[in-house]
């Protein structure tokens, strides 16, 4: 009987362990993802949002990322996300002085399932 009791016991940690795993991926891009409306130029953050268009002119390629009611551009060297995609980007905020245009500088683009 103590084989059964250690079988089940080993079952619900597992079962445990993996709801606990896809809780935490479900809030993690919320946790740590800074408000668009919030950007401070010169400050590294992560931005958690959706896709909401993309630009690609000769080596500038970039996509902007939409946080409900708020957008930045998001400037990034890799594959562009799809439009449509939620991303987590990680990266730094900059400002053009000349038109007063925020944007941010990717470090890493990462596709996020929900």
């Amino acid at each position: 009987m103590k084989s059964g009791h250690g079988l089940r016991n080993v079952v619900l940690a597992v079962t445990v362990v993996i709801v606990v795993a896809v809780v935490a991926y479900g809030v993690f891009p919320y946790a740590v993802s800074a408000n668009i409306k919030d950007l401070k130029p010169d400050s590294t953050v992560y931005l958690y949002g959706n896709v909401s268009s993309r630009i690609s002119l000769l080596t500038f390629s970039g996509f902007e990322l939409n946080q409900g009611n708020s957008s930045v551009m998001v400037l990034w060297n890799g594959t562009l996300p799809a439009v449509g995609q939620n991303v987590l980007v990680h990266g730094t905020v900059s400002q053009k002085n000349i038109f007063g245009v925020t944007y941010v500088q990717a470090s890493s683009v990462s596709h996020w399932y929900f």
